[in-house]
């Protein structure tokens, strides 16, 4: 008998949407399912990619305001009930993005899983010839007018919050599971701080902060390592700029030269693949609240410190985290200093930080979605 097939279809909007299908596509490879993750902008003509790829972010950076009034315009009525606006929207997006279906008719999967509304967008106007079930993964804590599509045979939602949401929005509960958001498998398996900082060669007498600076500019960043500098508190940076080495060189460029009877001592990285680990290692994470960075903070049970959210999607992870305990918020960020060492010194408030962040914490996210997908009998 041949075994499933399940085509996971993201949007490079972003790491998060991409990095949610990855876990998604781990877990069915790991129950034996033939499972392919496809970015579907790979797909589309050359001009729309780029533009739908760069446009967002030029947007939240230098028009939020703007952003955030179209955004909750689109957001007024929400139901699954498709306008004529988007119905035109849906058949632009088919007209630059054709090989998508291409792609499906030609892995022929029994499922597909789709983490970006963009997927379903265009799908959404081959429903006569397209008799393949479709679910989708939410991931951020919120659920956009955009998200809602009545093809949906079900959604996966990161908190009860959005599943109240899309119930008074006329989806019915039995279409509704509440999963967390799919993160990376190692989540599910972290070593102690102890054991995390051995293997990273950090010391285990200092408190540690992870920045996850990605996705910020420096107008943002220098502020934060300013503050830093002035901290009297002994505690180890980790600084990850992920892959804008221009930003990590800058922050180099900031700091003192390394000392090691310095109160607060830097390291920088780029890109890194131990993210896990560093965040098993840390005692406060700094950084935008992206649906996955919080969903992975969240499952290593650590505080996360909100810096400068877009509007929106990342506004609402940001309420999330402080509503449940688990954040702090650094607005303006002249106060992070002082956030920081009333943070570090007050120990039943850490302690209290991180166990809100723990008990919400989702690290089989990922496999509690396929099982309700097989359980539903889709794969």
């Amino acid at each position: 008998m041949a075994s499933s097939r399940v085509l996971v279809i993201s949007a490079s909007i972003g790491s998060g949407h991409v990095a949610a299908a990855r876990a998604l596509e781990s877990s069915l490879s790991e129950i034996g399912i033939d499972a392919r993750h496809i970015d579907l902008l790979d797909y589309t003509t050359a001009p729309f990619r780029r533009l739908y790829r760069q446009a967002y972010f030029d947007l939240v950076r230098n028009a939020p305001d703007l952003v955030d009034w179209v955004g909750k315009r689109l957001d007024r009525r929400p139901r699954e009930q498709r306008t004529l606006q988007a119905r035109l929207r849906a058949r632009l997006a088919r007209l630059v993005s054709y090989h998508l279906p291409r792609q499906i008719s030609q892995f022929g999967p029994q499922l597909l899983i789709h983490t970006h509304f963009l997927g379903l967008d265009i799908l959404s106007t081959r429903r006569r010839d397209l008799v393949v079930p479709q679910v989708e993964v939410m991931t951020d804590f919120w659920v956009h007018n955009l998200n809602m599509q009545p093809l949906v045979k079900r959604y996966y939602v990161g908190n009860e919050d959005a599943a109240v949401h899309l119930r008074a929005s006329g989806v019915a509960a039995a279409r509704i599971a509440v999963t967390g958001i799919p993160i990376d498998a190692r989540f599910a398996s972290l070593p102690d701080k102890g054991t995390a900082r051995a293997s990273l060669d950090l010391p285990v007498d200092r408190d540690v902060m992870l920045m996850m600076l990605g996705g910020m500019d420096a107008r943002t960043v220098e502020p934060l390592i300013d503050g830093l500098r002035t901290l009297r508190w002994p505690l180890s940076v980790v600084a990850v700029c992920g892959r804008s080495a221009g930003l990590a060189e800058r922050i180099r460029g900031r700091i003192d030269e390394p000392d090691s009877d310095a109160l607060v001592r830097f390291r920088v990285l780029g890109y890194t693949d131990d993210v896990p680990t560093y965040m098993a290692a840390a005692d406060l994470m700094v950084g935008k609240p992206g649906g996955l960075t919080s969903s992975e903070a969240l499952a290593a049970g650590l505080p996360f410190a909100i810096v400068n959210p877009y509007p929106l999607q990342e506004e609402s992870n940001a309420n999330y985290l402080l509503e449940s305990g688990a954040g702090m918020r650094i607005d303006p960020l002249t106060t992070f200093s002082y956030k920081s060492h009333r943070f570090f010194s007050e120990p039943e408030r850490r302690a209290g930080m991180a166990a809100a962040a723990a008990k919400l914490g989702r690290p089989y996210a990922a496999r509690d979605v396929i099982a309700d997908v097989r359980a539903s009998g889709w794969a």
